[in-house]
């Protein structure tokens, strides 16, 4: 009996230890990630959340609306932030004078005036309209900040490769520029290199790759080579837009954008999404836009904030799935209900990330999707308590070098920035920068290749061939 005692209680301790150990064992063997939080300067408790468009377009260029209208509609529709984006005209502010270029960018303001390389414009937004609007005088306080410097350039391309510049100052590259055709590069290299301070946005990237149409473009290599030389050779080209408008041309831009992050991650920099409307019409406005978490809504703010991606981008409308289209409800001076986050919290001890929808019934969220190299790894639709967790330990063998999710709903989508994920090992995973396709541009056949197809009268053949005879014919 004694000799049964003792080996029952040699076994109980040998249990007892075993069961401590197998819980420190299963730690020792999770992967521990470092997540770089691009919210982490945030205040969830006291900051609120603005809403902004970021590319819009007057009468300056090829808008519908004068300067003055177009903000005054996106002041009545409730918008926060608002950035003028014409074609080769810099907004230094909106009531004050700026330059066309006559004759692509003929202003209405300059009809009758002989033409000339530049044209000095007069502001016609009064000093007193432009204080009630910032201010917020006639909107309980609320203003709209105005997002100075801002402008789109390559603005007579025919090939789209327009490139958004923000935070520019008079005399900076692209004001009165026609643009080099098929070059994205060359817009942002100007901004780049001028000595001046200012940053670039690439502008429905689709567009050029007619991506809408052959899906496959937007993970073909030597696309990603080329758009990863951009961002990797240039900081101050913040990142590109993940959706413009009604997303009828930028509806692969997701998936490029998840291919560049595999690919330019690892070399050092994030790619910061943004998403806009691009209006130039009554009928373009509330499609698409931010939501700046903010302590307070000035230009400083928003600048930084735009600067480190600390704000979500937001769609009523995702074409990326044919079969499954959403295109909400909203529009100009109506109401869109695209789901919208309350808060992010990123534990690192616990390698968890949280996310609380905003609790409203109007912008029901239906599900949660969190995607990694592009591949959604864990989809959430049991948001009883408005959260949605992602344990990083429980999808280490799917996780690369970034994390992102998204909030869906039949109303629309809003979505995150990249978190990039540091930890042991994490090379073995990374995608190696497909750099042949842009090395051939280097030698004396590529040189005179890139000649060619930078000029208008190719790019005007192309046109006619790939975006108007292809699109008919296989209507």
């Amino acid at each position: 009996m004694t000799k049964l005692m003792k080996t029952l209680g040699v076994f109980l301790a040998a249990l007892t230890i075993g069961t401590a150990v197998l819980p420190a064992a299963r730690a020792a063997a999770e992967t521990d990630y470092t997540v770089v939080d691009p919210y982490a300067a945030v205040d969830w408790d006291s900051w609120r959340q603005y809403k902004a468009n970021l590319h819009t377009h007057s009468t300056f260029s090829d808008g519908e609306f004068t300067l003055p209208d177009m903000v005054e509609k996106y002041y009545d529709m409730g918008y926060d932030i608002l950035a003028m984006t014409d074609h080769g005209v810099i907004n230094y502010g909106w009531n004050k004078p700026h330059n066309t270029f006559p004759p692509f960018n003929w202003a209405n303001h300059v009809e009758g005036h002989p033409l000339s390389k530049k044209y000095h414009v007069e502001a016609d937004m009064s000093d007193e309209d432009y204080l009630r609007i910032t201010t917020g005088a006639d909107r309980d306080g609320r203003g709209m900040v105005d997002v100075t410097g801002g402008i789109e350039m390559n603005m007579a391309v025919v090939s789209k490769t327009h490139v958004n510049g923000y935070f520019l100052e008079e005399g900076s590259w692209g004001e009165g520029e026609w643009g080099t055709e098929n070059s994205y590069a060359a817009a942002v290299e100007g901004v780049e290199n001028d000595g001046k301070e200012g940053y670039t946005v690439l502008n429905h990237v689709g567009d050029w790759l007619d991506s809408d149409m052959h899906p496959e473009r937007a993970h073909d290599a030597k696309n990603i080579a080329y758009f990863a030389d951009i961002f990797i050779k240039n900081p101050s080209c913040l990142g590109m837009e993940i959706v413009n408008n009604n997303d009828r041309v930028t509806a692969q831009d997701r998936a490029l954008w998840d291919e560049l992050l595999q690919a330019v991650l690892p070399q050092g920099r994030n790619i910061i999404a943004f998403a806009d409307d691009d209006s130039e019409t009554e009928g373009e406005m509330g499609h698409t836009y931010e939501m700046f978490p903010l302590a307070e809504n000035t230009l400083e703010n928003v600048k930084a904030a735009m600067l480190s991606g600390a704000f979500f981008c937001c769609s009523r409308f995702d074409k990326s799935d044919p079969e499954n289209k959403i295109e909400g409800p909203g529009g100009y001076n109506n109401p869109e209900y695209v789901p919208l986050v309350q808060s992010v919290r990123v534990d690192q001890a616990a390698n968890t990330v949280t996310v609380r929808v905003l609790d409203d019934e109007a912008r029901p969220c239906r599900s949660v999707s969190w995607i990694a190299d592009g591949v959604e790894i864990r989809r959430d639709t049991d948001l009883a308590d408005g959260c949605a967790t992602i344990d990083l330990n429980d999808y280490e063998d799917q996780l690369g070098c970034y994390l992102r999710f998204q909030l869906n709903s039949e109303n629309g989508v809003c979505y995150s920035q990249a978190y990039e994920l540091k930890y042991e090992g994490r090379a073995a995973k990374e995608k190696a920068v497909p750099y042949g396709a842009v090395e051939f541009y280097t030698t004396p056949i590529g040189k005179l290749v890139k000649k060619l197809i930078e000029t208008r009268l190719f790019s005007v053949i192309y046109l006619v061939w790939e975006k108007i005879w292809i699109k008919i014919h296989n209507k």
